[in-house]
């Protein structure tokens, strides 16, 4: 009984933190970015995931991504009807980061994936919305090191990776393809929108064929679907772009 109390409390007590943590985010863009109130939201992010101290940290690279990551998102949309949506969303985020660091999750490696593309995503969007004429180089190596810290996560809590070099090896390959697309995408006259959907549907392709290599799981029947579903998704991108210079 005292067993089955404690299991229904950990999904309570970390959706209580995500609810924290995405209040603090919303204080955070209401009252606008300043160095005191971003210092105070990092510590008490830190403080809702870092607990209980000093054990493993499966998530780490995931929740310091994060961090910059919602101060900026929410700084962005900033007095438009995306706040609270955004709020929210990082919040749920944050709820599937401590879900996995808690053991919450069965399949924690795809829940991962599922928070790597999301916060990917979120990344492509806030780069190709941005004024890519100042600090270009800044976050584009940002947007490298960002996947490469994602991708190695990931990788390492798929059952079958138990070696920490190959992981890393094959995180850089992943994070040197995204950010040679990403640079191809840049000059695409597509809009911010389609060209972040379009960097996703390359990324979801990329990973899916980086774990089954790994996997050892690559089929012509596999490789049939995944041309199919990028073929499709490429072109739905393609027909709704407006092919317009800046």
């Amino acid at each position: 009984m005292e067993n089955l109390l404690h299991r229904h409390q950990i999904p309570l007590l970390l959706f209580l933190k995500a609810v924290v943590f995405g209040a603090a985010v919303a204080i955070l863009g209401q009252g606008g970015f300043s160095l005191l109130s971003g210092s105070v939201f990092v510590l008490v992010a830190s403080v809702l995931y870092l607990r209980p101290l000093f054990e493993n940290y499966p998530t780490k690279y995931a929740f310091a991504i994060l961090l910059p990551l919602a101060i900026i998102a929410i700084d962005t949309v900033q007095g438009t009807l995306l706040f609270l949506p955004m709020a929210l969303a990082l919040a749920v985020l944050f709820y599937w980061i401590l879900g996995i660091k808690d053991f919450i999750f069965v399949k924690r490696s795809r829940i991962y994936y599922a928070i790597a593309l999301s916060m990917l995503y979120l990344i492509f969007i806030l780069f190709f919305a941005s004024d890519r004429s100042q600090l270009f180089f800044f976050k584009y190596f940002a947007v490298f090191g960002a996947s490469a810290l994602l991708f190695r996560e990931w990788l390492r809590l798929i059952a079958l990776f138990h070696f920490p070099q190959r992981e890393r090896v094959a995180a850089l390959v992943g994070a040197f393809l995204i950010a040679q697309i990403l640079w191809a995408v840049a000059l695409l006259p597509i809009g911010f929108l389609n060209s972040a959907n379009l960097m996703l549907l390359c990324t979801f392709a990329l990973a899916e064929l980086l774990v089954n290599y790994f996997k050892d799981s690559l089929s012509r029947d596999f490789l049939r679907r995944l041309a199919l579903v990028f073929a499709f998704l490429f072109l739905l991108i393609y027909w709704t772009s407006s092919w317009t210079l800046h």
